[in-house]
């Protein structure tokens, strides 16, 4: 089967790597297959742009913007000014951040990673980037930058030299074990260790040495009415307390068919040892994230309000591990039950509030004999909303404007940041979020940014 990284919605699925499908979940995990709903109706009615499964690659979407010819100056037209903004707080002396903005074409796409001294309000400009072909990605390890090949199973290291400048200091080759070795299939445990999604296994490198240390054996998941399981690193997953907790899902993203439960794999990253997997009854987990405590929530990525909508799937729902213990507790969370809309994607705000994409979509309006249920279900139908989940009181954040549902988000310095898309996924917008509600628009950038890290 295949493993890959959807990162958005304008179908534009990243390359993936080639797993074994022939795997089955240890007895003591088995679950029963669930009735299929209807997939002759769903085949009709799929949409082209989406992949046959969330495992398979489409070609990427053509979007109608060049990425710039160096050297010519990159322009970000200004975006319309908030009403009210909030003041940033000024960077810290020394400061460095990295921001990585994927440019699609006709042929392809190139990506552009560039290194700041401030998030503060100001259009990127992508003259003084790096650039990469095709969809690479970025991560970072202490004060390393990683950038991985959207050509090759590589992963090329750097060091920020004078004016801001990457330096080459080293790359390490997968090709003996994945074809894809993009950080969209990773996790980055320490400066010392990261997981890389294999065939079968798990890779295990070392991000300071750029050595290859080992593989953990999956455990056999099979394919379940069809739909090959997608394992979630990246978005999908997240280390506390020396163990790595990463999703499972069973959902078809052509056919909008989702299984109604999901798994959870407990890695001890000490020993590289598979420890548990454990059964959730929420389908389309592939979204987790903590909060200042440990409390880890996972959540669904956004498909699945279409699938529940237009098809009758399971509603989807969020689950919890509290701080301090590796099983699931009795708390969990319906969307529908806030305001009596589906939702997805829980990210941490701060001060115990989480933010999450809440669909407005009405499903009398869409027509399956003329309408693209992609254009119904990603059009800027969704509007953030805040929610407390000890009251699950549901508010919507005011100041951002409806989109397409899919978000990244990074955190540091106490502070939530929000990469929102905009124009077709062309252009994203930098937002920072206060835990009252509060935002101010930081930075804008052509392209589709993902991924922003503080480096010192």
């Amino acid at each position: 089967m295949k493993h890959c990284r959807f990162l958005g919605l304008t179908a534009v699925l990243l390359a993936c790597s080639e797993q074994d499908s022939t795997t089955v979940l240890p007895p003591s995990t088995s679950v029963e297959p669930l009735a299929p709903e209807a997939p002759e109706a769903r085949a009709a009615n799929s949409s082209p742009g989406a992949s046959t499964s969330p495992l398979e690659p489409t070609a990427p979407a053509a979007l109608p913007l060049a990425p710039p010819a160096q050297p010519s100056p990159v322009a970000v037209e200004p975006a319309p000014p908030l009403a009210n903004p909030v003041e940033p707080a000024p960077a810290a002396p020394g400061a460095q951040y990295v921001v990585a903005t994927a440019v699609s074409t006709d042929s392809g796409a190139n990506t552009y990673v560039t290194v700041l001294d401030s998030v503060r309000s100001e259009r990127l400009d992508l003259t003084h980037a790096r650039e990469f072909s095709g969809w690479s990605d970025l991560a970072v390890a202490g004060e390393w930058i990683f950038v991985s090949s959207g050509e090759a199973p590589v992963v090329s290291r750097f060091s920020v030299g004078e004016g801001r400048v990457l330096v080459d200091a080293g790359t390490i080759s997968f090709g003996n074990y994945v074809s894809d070795a993009n950080f969209y299939n990773q996790e980055v445990i320490s400066a010392s260790k990261a997981y890389l999604l294999g065939e079968g296994e798990i890779v295990v490198w070392n991000p300071s040495t750029l050595e290859i240390t080992g593989t953990i054996a999956l455990p056999e998941l099979p394919a379940r009415e069809g739909i090959l399981p997608y394992i979630a690193l990246d978005r999908g997953a997240t280390v506390r307390d020396g163990k790595l907790y990463a999703t499972v899902s069973w959902t078809d993203t052509q056919e909008l068919n989702m299984l109604a439960d999901s798994r959870i794999l407990v890695v001890d990253v000490a020993s590289d040892r598979i420890e548990d997997v454990l059964t959730v009854p929420c389908p389309d987990l592939n979204v987790v994230d903590q909060d200042e405590l440990g409390n880890l929530y996972f959540s669904n990525w956004v498909y699945s309000p279409g699938a529940t909508l237009l098809y009758g799937d399971s509603s989807a729902c969020a689950v919890r591990i509290p701080a301090g213990s590796q099983t699931l507790d009795d708390w969990s969370l319906s969307y529908a039950a806030l305001n009596g809309r589906e939702g997805a994607v829980m990210a941490y705000l701060g001060q115990g509030k989480w933010l999450y994409s809440s669909f407005l979509g009405d499903p009398a309006t869409y027509n399956p004999q003329t309408d693209d249920w992609f254009d119904w279900l990603f059009g800027d139908t969704w509007q953030l909303e805040m929610v407390d989940p000890t009251t699950k009181a549901s508010t919507a954040i005011t100041g951002l404007p409806k989109n397409g549902g899919g978000y990244y988000t990074a955190r540091f310095d106490g502070v939530t940041r929000l990469l929102m898309p905009g124009d077709g996924y062309t252009t994203t917008a930098f937002y920072a979020l206060g835990a009252d509600g509060s935002v101010t628009r930081e930075l804008d950038t052509l392209g589709w940014a993902t991924r922003m890290f503080k480096l010192r």
